[in-house]
């Protein structure tokens, strides 16, 4: 299979800022999406595995003051964790999605989870994901110097990617959801320096994953919001989006509004401000499974293994797989 890769560019930025060095996080991401490929996709991801530059992270957790990376311990046991992740992709194929007409109830039973038990279980882990949740968003909101700096890597990959005629797409998780939001919204409407030249560059696909941006309380933070109510309407929000999909698994408490449609996609498709065949441009995937366990320390023996909101378990869905398959065979019409 010959596929020429050389404009692509996938960029990935994190989320929460607790994370393994930049190489590690690196690492298992793209693993982790080449083996949600590999499924369907075996030469492309065959293709993937050498053109290693087609990769690009947006890594922006050192630039927060408290971040001491994950030691090597966790991170080994991460590895391991990932490796179930991929194991249950390739065992159930893609059925990760609760189905036309399925009972959310018996998905779930299918594999061997009991639903009840699964959502109290992730409010065992809200408490942790929350309180560096709102840790981060905090600092975000509160110190620009910071929030400059947490920025700028996202900044940097996409002037590059363009700059070298690539086509990009961002692949975010949680936070990172709302800091490439306010990069993208920069990049459109900024005239200043470092953005005006960029103005009408645009992003293939805005790939949201376990995302905030749902919440009222996270879209007051963002630079879109100085401008409601503005005369015209389009400075509301990024215009250099072709795609957006949006994923919500069950039980993430990050991701819990289901508004995606209302909040962003319908009045973007009414400022035309997603291209032709409008059907496709912007998904809301909810209801997802995410087969993530938490990574076993001395802190949490005693509590629930599962964390719905975990990047790993979104990494793996199958319609991210197929999406970004779509992108790389330039199918993305």
């Amino acid at each position: 299979m010959s596929v020429d890769l050389s404009n692509k560019k996938i960029i990935m930025v994190h989320g929460l800022g607790s994370k393994p060095t930049p190489e590690i996080t690196h690492g298992l991401w793209r693993r982790t999406l080449i083996e949600n490929i590999r499924v369907n996709h075996k030469l492309l991801a065959q293709s993937l595995d050498v053109h290693k530059d087609i990769f690009e992270s947006a890594y922006w957790a050192n630039f927060v003051p408290h971040h001491i990376p994950d030691d090597a311990a966790y991170s080994k046991k991460l590895r391991l964790q990932v490796d179930e992740v991929i194991a249950e992709r390739r065992e159930i194929k893609d059925r990760f999605h609760v189905g036309t007409g399925e009972k959310v109830s018996s998905f779930f039973k299918d594999r061997g989870l009991d639903l009840v038990k699964l959502l109290a279980g992730a409010l065992t882990v809200k408490d942790d994901v929350m309180t560096r949740f709102l840790r981060e968003t905090a600092l975000y909101d509160q110190d620009q110097y910071i929030a400059d700096q947490i920025r700028a890597p996202l900044e940097d990959a996409l002037r590059r990617a363009w700059n070298q005629g690539r086509e990009p797409i961002i692949v975010a998780h949680s936070m990172g959801t709302f800091i490439s939001y306010d990069v993208l919204w920069r990049f459109a409407h900024r005239r200043t320096a470092g953005f005006g030249n960029y103005n009408n560059r645009r992003v293939k696909m805005f790939v949201t994953l376990g995302s905030p941006l749902g919440d009222q309380t996270v879209r007051d933070l963002l630079f879109a919001q100085h401008h409601e109510g503005h005369s015209l309407r389009q400075r509301m929000y990024p215009t250099n989006i072709d795609f957006w999909h949006n994923y919500a698994c069950l039980g993430d408490v990050v991701a819990h509004q289901k508004n995606f449609r209302d909040i962003f996609y319908a009045p973007m498709r009414a400022l035309k401000l997603f291209h032709a065949n409008k059907k496709f441009r912007s998904i809301d995937y909810v209801d997802l499974h995410n087969p993530f366990e938490v990574v076993s320390h001395s802190g949490n023996r005693k509590r629930e293994k599962r964390n719905p909101h975990k990047s790993y378990g979104y990494l793996v869905q199958p319609r991210l797989g197929s999406w970004i398959a779509d992108y790389l065979l330039d199918r993305l019409q």
